[in-house]
Formats: C-alpha cells, sequence, structure tokens
C-alpha cells in the first residue's frame, strides 16, 4: 500500500499517461522504500462535460483549471510529515511528467486501518 487513484478529462493529444504512471510508482517506492509490488494506481478518465470547476464545464483536461483529482489511501501508520511528502512527491511527479500545473492538483489522503485491508487474500494488521 498506498492505493493512489487519480481522476481527470481527456487530455487534448497523445499524452503518455501510462508513462507518468511509472515514473510515479519508481519515485514512490524510491522516497518511502515501499517495494512497487504494494504500490497501486490507478487512472480513470471522467468523461467529457461531466466536470464543472468554478462554473465552467470543460470537456478537455485543461492545464490551470479542472484540477486532476488525487485519493490516496495510505496506512495510518504514517507520520504527518510522511504524508505530506507523499503528497508532495505525488503532485510534483504529476507536474513534470504530464500537462499539468503543479497548483493544479488536488490530493486528498485517506488513512487505511490495521484490519480494514483486505489484501493479498487476508485482513491486513500492523502494529500503529
Amino acid at each position: 500500500m498506498p492505493l493512489i487513484r487519480i481522476k481527470s478529462l481527456p487530455f487534448a493529444g497523445d499524452v503518455e499517461v501510462n508513462v507518468a504512471l511509472g515514473i510515479l510508482s519508481q519515485a514512490i517506492a524510491d522516497a518511502t522504500q515501499i517495494p512497487q509490488q504494494h504500490i497501486m494506481i490507478v487512472w480513470e478518465y471522467i468523461p467529457a462535460g461531466h466536470f464543472v470547476h468554478g462554473g465552467q464545464l470543460a470537456n478537455q483536461q485543461p492545464s490551470n483549471s479542472h484540477p486532476v483529482l488525487v485519493d490516496m489511501v495510505a496506512p495510518n501508520f504514517n507520520t504527518e510529515a510522511q504524508i505530506a511528502a507523499m503528497l508532495e512527491l505525488i503532485a510534483s511527479s504529476l507536474s513534470r511528467t504530464l500537462p499539468i500545473a503543479q497548483n493544479n492538483i488536488f490530493i486528498n489522503y485517506t488513512p487505511a486501518y490495521s484490519d480494514g485491508v483486505y489484501d493479498d487474500g487476508h485482513v491486513v494488521e500492523w502494529e500503529s
């Protein structure tokens, strides 16, 4: 774990989201010492015309409006500093590898609790 879910409008032109996700996964593994087998990242597109921000409807992902929406689920034993570092890492990696301004990324952290995650065939338990 962590599980990172990203949503955006479709990009104009050819954008290699798959490459950006690979770079992000490696960056998280390097920074946290979490093996990549425990890092999950998924990107979904919001259908054109289904995202209003600031009262404006958009059909494609702008660089500076209609933020890319990111949800990160990670164990609750992480410190505030570790969570903040992961949030910053996600934002900086995405803005470096995709046509998105770093200040146009919204990330929400949700803590996962021991005995509250099912993974690898069983309920996961950790010491907090």
